[in-house]
């Protein structure tokens, strides 16, 4: 008996342990007949159950990147945390820069994962640091308790530097990803998105009616959720056609089913018959006619089966895009597709209206979410709840064309209606800020990261504003800020009935109102100085 290696014995031992990166690389093995082990492709087989039999859970996420000569980067790491991870900072600082590096990262893995190709986003020449040779980004993917990674690179060539890259991590979970979704009918697929500020184009008539992905033959299958899903745009045309060829689906079906009920009718009221009945009655014991009575009830449980398995399918897969949309836009109920001329409509606080006649930030979070949904529902089509599937979102200036009251929601309805997505998103709003815990927001400075300070989530928008954003409460330069700054020193100065400061304090009044809050402290401090005064004059 030939002996087994003893890299492939440790493996094995780790795979029979509950190892599923073990298993599958033991079945790989013996699928291919490396390391001088003879191929053996029942054996392979059987350890590729065993690694979709030993996945935990089907959820994905990027624990960290490091960015090496990348744009404005030199050495730079940042971790994200499973479920969301805020990163904010100047104009400039590099958190669109992050962001662009986790997009061309999924691009590899939606290559590998959609299609039978290798290809993704390489580092431009560009992209590389200005006196550097070479740049190179590091992901680090974390998929059911394993880590996998990739390293990108690009060199210089014409300064003599040459640094290729290592897909060798990205490939295995893309490799392990499709033997999961082949194998498993319960795996979710990963939805892998990346939204740029561009997803904020307005929606026009073209969109609905005579763009490309309107008029073009489309196949729906699993591989389509990926389709433009890293271009940056919440791809409402898309949307739009596939929430329009669903709704035609089941009107058609609908008819069917009409047509189904009234056969079923038919075969039920033939089988209560009297006619059969009596034919019964007086054939006791042929075979020939009890047969067929029993193959007429199984046509009728047939028919009724078939009925109830395509509603249910239909249902779920509309009623769950729908929900999603009405979970975030409340008010908002009843979204259908007008035939003549060809629109979305949707009820806004019962009151009809064409998508066309929303606001921008109505039109931008209706696309956005519609986009996600979509994307989700087209991965996991089986699933009663696609909503529920795992993935990596990014999302550039999140606060874009939303009313603060909106700002302050979108995260908490993003995770209630996507809860195992996993969210990466730049921000510039305070009150986006104060809805998030301090340990998952990075604050970005001269290209260097920080911990936002304790306290973040909850608080105030001025603290807000001057911890994280490092933003004065005030702004500095504005004849009202100065005038206040110098009323309070005058005030502290003992110096409150001073012709100047009566004046300053006439200016303010004229600007804030007399009893705003600002002035409590002040008029107080000025009401206990003057009875202290009061009494060192009586002493």
């Amino acid at each position: 008996m030939k002996k087994i290696p003893t890299r492939l014995r440790d493996l094995i031992k780790k795979s029979e342990s509950g190892s599923f990166l073990s298993s599958f690389q033991v079945a790989r093995i013996y699928e291919s007949g490396i390391g001088g082990v003879d191929k053996n492709h029942d054996t392979a087989a059987k350890y590729y159950q065993m690694t979709v039999d030993q996945v935990k859970n089907d959820r994905l996420s990027i624990s960290s990147i490091k960015l090496v000569n990348y744009k404005g980067f030199n050495d730079f790491t940042i971790d994200f945390a499973r479920d969301l991870t805020v990163i904010i900072g100047n104009n400039g600082g590099g958190k669109s820069s992050i962001l662009d590096a986790v997009r061309k990262a999924l691009s590899h893995l939606t290559s590998r994962i959609a299609t039978r190709s290798a290809n993704g986003e390489d580092i431009e020449l560009h992209e590389i640091k200005k006196g550097s040779h070479f740049s190179t980004i590091v992901v680090s993917f974390n998929f059911s308790g394993e880590v996998f990674s990739a390293e990108l690179s690009q060199s210089d060539t014409l300064a003599g530097t040459t640094k290729k890259s290592d897909y060798e991590g990205i490939n295995l979970l893309g490799s392990i990803l499709k033997l999961c979704s082949n194998n498993n009918p319960k795996f979710h697929l990963p939805i892998l998105a990346s939204y740029t500020v561009d997803r904020s184009i307005d929606v026009t008539t073209k969109d609905i009616d005579k763009s490309e992905e309107i008029l073009d033959d489309y196949i729906w299958d699993r591989a389509s959720s990926y389709k433009k899903s890293l271009t940056g745009k919440a791809d409402f045309r898309l949307f739009f056609r596939w929430f329009k060829e669903l709704t035609e689906e089941r009107n058609s079906s609908s008819t069917e089913k009409n047509k189904i009920n009234e056969e079923i009718k038919a075969k039920e009221k033939f089988l209560n018959s009297s006619e059969l009945k009596n034919l019964m009655k007086h054939s006791t014991g042929n075979t020939e006619i009890e047969d067929y009575v029993r193959k007429l009830m199984n046509d009728i449980e047939d028919l009724k089966r078939s009925i109830n398995e395509s509603s249910m399918n239909e249902d779920v897969v509309l009623d769950n895009v729908k929900s999603a949309i009405y979970s975030f836009l409340p008010g908002f109920s009843n979204m259908k597709i007008q035939r003549k001329p060809l629109d979305l409509i949707i009820e806004k606080d019962g009151i009809s209206l064409s998508v066309l006649q929303l606001s921008q930030g109505e039109k931008s979070l209706l696309a956005l979410v519609a986009d996600i949904a979509r994307r989700l529902t087209i991965l996991n089509p089986s699933h009663e709840d696609p909503l529920k599937g795992p993935g990596i979102v990014t999302l550039d200036e999140l606060d874009l064309h939303l009313h603060p009251s909106w700002q302050q929601l979108v995260l908490s309805r993003l995770k209630e209606t996507f809860p195992n997505v996993s969210f990466i998103v730049t921000t510039h709003s305070p009150q986006i800020c104060h809805t998030v815990e301090s340990d998952k927001i990075w604050l970005l400075r001269d290209w260097k990261k920080f911990r936002a300070p304790k306290g973040a989530k909850g608080a105030v928008s001025s603290w807000v504003l001057k911890e994280l954003f490092d933003v004065p409460v005030r702004p500095p330069h504005d004849e009202i800020t100065i005038a206040y700054k110098k009323y309070r020193e005058l005030v502290y100065a003992d110096k409150f009935s001073d012709t100047e400061t009566l004046n300053l304090r006439k200016k303010l009044d004229e600007n804030f109102g007399h009893n705003h809050p600002d002035f409590v402290e002040l008029d107080l401090y000025i009401e206990n100085r003057k009875w202290e005064q009061e009494l060192e004059k009586d002493s």
